[in-house]
This record gives C-alpha cells, sequence and structure tokens, in this order.
C-alpha cells in the first residue's frame, strides 16, 4: 500500500492524466508492471519517464524507496518537442538525497531554477552517472561534489552556474566525461560563467576521455591536462584563454577531438601535436583579439609539416588567425580530410597539387590570405575531387570550381 500511495502522488504531482504513456498507471493490476516503473522482488528499483509529458513537482514520497531505487530518469533529450518534454517548475530538491542508492539520475533539460544545495553531492556513494544539464540552475558548483566517489559522467552545461570549477572536483578519480560547458550567460545581472583559471587538480583525473569546458568565461594559460592520456575529447573553445599551445599534449595519442577555437591564444602549433595520431577534427580557428586593426594574438607563425602525420584527421579549422609561409604540402597526406578551413591568415601560394589526394574532402577555404592571384591558381585537379562541395579563394585567384571573395 505504502509504494503504491508513492506512485499514486509521483502521478498526480507530475498531472500524470495528461502523460504521453501512462499505461497501467492507476489501475489495479501490479503497479511492477506500470510504464516506466522496474522493481526487484517486488520493491520499485528504477523510474524511467524520460519526455513523457511530466509537468508539475516530483514529490518527496519517492523517498521510501531510499534503499531500493538505483535509477530515476526523467530528463529530456536534446530537441525534444514541447509536446513531449518533462517540465518541473520547482528547485533543485534536497530530498533526492534521500536516494543514497542511485546510480543514474538524469534530470537533464527539465526546466528546474534554483541553486544547489550545499551538501547535494554527499550522499550518492553509488551514482555514476548524473545529468543536471541545460537547466537553469544558478550559483556555484557546492564543495560536496567531491563525495561522488564512484562517478563516471557528470553533466552541469547548459546552465548559469558561475565562479571558480571548485579544486575539489580532482577527487573524482572514476570520472570519464565531464561537462561544465556553456554556462556563460550574458543579462541584466551581468556576465556569468565559470571564471578563473582552471584548476590544477583537473590534471588527476586520468581517467577522463571527455572533458568539455566550453563557452564559459575562463582565463589564463592552457590547463597543464597532458598526462589525461585517455582523453577522446577536450573542448575548451569559447574562452580567454592565453599563452602557448602545450606541447606536451603531444602525448595525448587516444585525442580525437580537440577544440581550442574562439581564445586569445599566441601561440604556434607544436610539431608535438603531430603525435596525436587519433585525431579527426583540429579546430584552433578564430584566435586573436583585433585591436585598432591589429592582431595582438593568435595561432601565429609556419604550418608545421608534422600534421601530415594525422592520418585520421578529417577536419582541420586554423581560419582567422595569423599564420604565415606557404601553404604546405604535406596536407595532403591527410587521405580522411574533409574540411580545410585556413581562410583569413597570412598564408602564400602555390597551392599544392598535392591536395587532390584528398578524395573525401568537401570544403576548402583559402580566401583572405596572401596567395598571389598572378602566379597562382587552384591546381584542376583539386576542382575534380569526387566530393567536393564548395571551395573559396579571393577573387584574383583563378579556379574553375570556386566562389570567389572579392
Amino acid at each position: 500500500l505504502v509504494q503504491r500511495w508513492a506512485l499514486a502522488s509521483f502521478y498526480y504531482g507530475t498531472n500524470g492524466d495528461e502523460w504521453n504513456e501512462k499505461t497501467g498507471w492507476m489501475e489495479s493490476g501490479d503497479e511492477c508492471q506500470w510504464y516506466g516503473v522496474s522493481c526487484l522482488s517486488g520493491i520499485v528499483s528504477k523510474l524511467e519517464l524520460e519526455q513523457n509529458r511530466l509537468v508539475g513537482e516530483i514529490v518527496p514520497e519517492i523517498s521510501v524507496w531510499k534503499h531500493t531505487l538505483y535509477v530515476l530518469s526523467l530528463g529530456n533529450d536534446y530537441g525534444a518537442s514541447e509536446e513531449e518534454k518533462n517540465q518541473f517548475v520547482m528547485p533543485v530538491p534536497s530530498f533526492l538525497g534521500d536516494l543514497t542508492y542511485l546510480s543514474f539520475l538524469n534530470l537533464e533539460g527539465v526546466g528546474m531554477a534554483s541553486t544547489i544545495p550545499e551538501d547535494f553531492f554527499s550522499t550518492w556513494p553509488h551514482l555514476k552517472s548524473l545529468y543536471l544539464n541545460d537547466n537553469d540552475i544558478t550559483g556555484s558548483l557546492p564543495k560536496s561534489i567531491g563525495d561522488l566517489g564512484s562517478i563516471e559522467v557528470l553533466w552541469l552545461g547548459g546552465n548559469n552556474l558561475g565562479g571558480s570549477i571548485v579544486p575539489e572536483i580532482g577527487e573524482l578519480l572514476t570520472l570519464k566525461d565531464l561537462s561544465l560547458e556553456s554556462n556563460y550567460r550574458e543579462d541584466a545581472a551581468g556576465k556569468r560563467g565559470f571564471i578563473t583559471t582552471v584548476p590544477l587538480e583537473i590534471g588527476r583525473l586520468t581517467n577522463l576521455e571527455v572533458l568539455s569546458l566550453a563557452d564559459n568565461t575562463l582565463s589564463g594559460q592552457v590547463p597543464k591536462l597532458d598526462d589525461l592520456i585517455s582523453l577522446r575529447q577536450l573542448r575548451l573553445s569559447g574562452n580567454f584563454f592565453e599563452g602557448q599551445l602545450p606541447p606536451a599534449w603531444g602525448k595525448l595519442e587516444m585525442l580525437e577531438e580537440l577544440d581550442l577555437s574562439f581564445n586569445w591564444l599566441s601561440s604556434t602549433i607544436p610539431a608535438e601535436y603531430g603525435n596525436m595520431i587519433s585525431l579527426t577534427s583540429l579546430s584552433l580557428q578564430s584566435n586573436y583579439n583585433d585591436k585598432n586593426g591589429y592582431f595582438t594574438w593568435g595561432i601565429k607563425d609556419k604550418l608545421p609539416p608534422e600534421l601530415g602525420e594525422l592520418k585520421n584527421l578529417q577536419h582541420l579549422n586554423l581560419g582567422n588567425n595569423y599564420l604565415t609561409g606557404t601553404l604546405i604540402t604535406e596536407i595532403g597526406q591527410l587521405y580522411q580530410l574533409q574540411t580545410m578551413d585556413l581562410q583569413n591568415n597570412f598564408l602564400e601560394g602555390p597551392i599544392p597539387y598535392e591536395y587532390s589526394n584528398n578524395v573525401y574532402m568537401k570544403n576548402i577555404f583559402l580566401q583572405d590570405n596572401n596567395i598571389d592571384g598572378e602566379s597562382y591558381g587552384m591546381p584542376e585537379e583539386i576542382c575534380r575531387l569526387p566530393d567536393l562541395e564548395l571551395a573559396r579563394v579571393d577573387c584574383d585567384v583563378s579556379c574553375s570550381c570556386c566562389l570567389k571573395t572579392c
């Protein structure tokens, strides 16, 4: 009876009559057979009702399963329609901390608006996956985040969090996927987002495979991450990082995606990055702060020939920087390359005919450089690439397949 009472409270608290799917609910049959409910030994162990048009509040009565509920999944997938979305007009509920056996909690994109209670993370020793992203959560990260001793996936992006990334996050030694991206907002209250520098303690998370800190207001030097040898995706774009690209990152041989675009770096591309043999996407575009028409920052100097060692590279985005010297032939060794964006630099010709070896190439952007159109044109072999969709050069560069920038 207690279990049915708790489920009934949950049903009415979330406007159950309007759910998209509610098979079995509030009927006389076994509640363990109701849609989205799973049981172990007759006791509720999972509630899985993602994007099912639940509207209202999560009720504290679910605490009755504090020793049995290990999956609570009530979130929305990115792009869910309004007719599907769950929406909970309430603060982040502190009573979720009573569910001490949770291993999976998904409240993605449900509209929660509040700060995170200070001790919110302190009672979940078994929690492996936590999705609180894409809500309207404000304030700062509580230090209790360091108590998530089993956590593997932690998504807190797409909120209004701010302040510092607390050093206690370095205690999460089991963490594989950390997303704090897109916490930057600018409104009447001013600019928000994670600020200051990235704490050194993040460098201790040696099991980390995905790290996304993009679109915040982080500043200072690029963080030391060269011991994170399991990293596959590293997204730091849209911040205010300065200084040099660390050559030691060349040790990250499992890295598939590196994005440091839209920062304030002033650096060459280290030759050591040719050792990133798993890399499929390298994005360093728009790394300058243009003051009074003068480039004060940027990815600069010559392209290193070691880029030709990145045999898995599909996307090379280096536009809007201060690269100089001639276009290197070694890019023609990147047989998987689909996008090459080198626009708005100071690169010179000739355009190597070796680029015709990039048989999967779809987009080539070479406009707004210093390619002498009187001396150099786009080789016709490149124009014959079977998948080529768009090529761009300056107006004076001869090209039979290009959209020209004049």
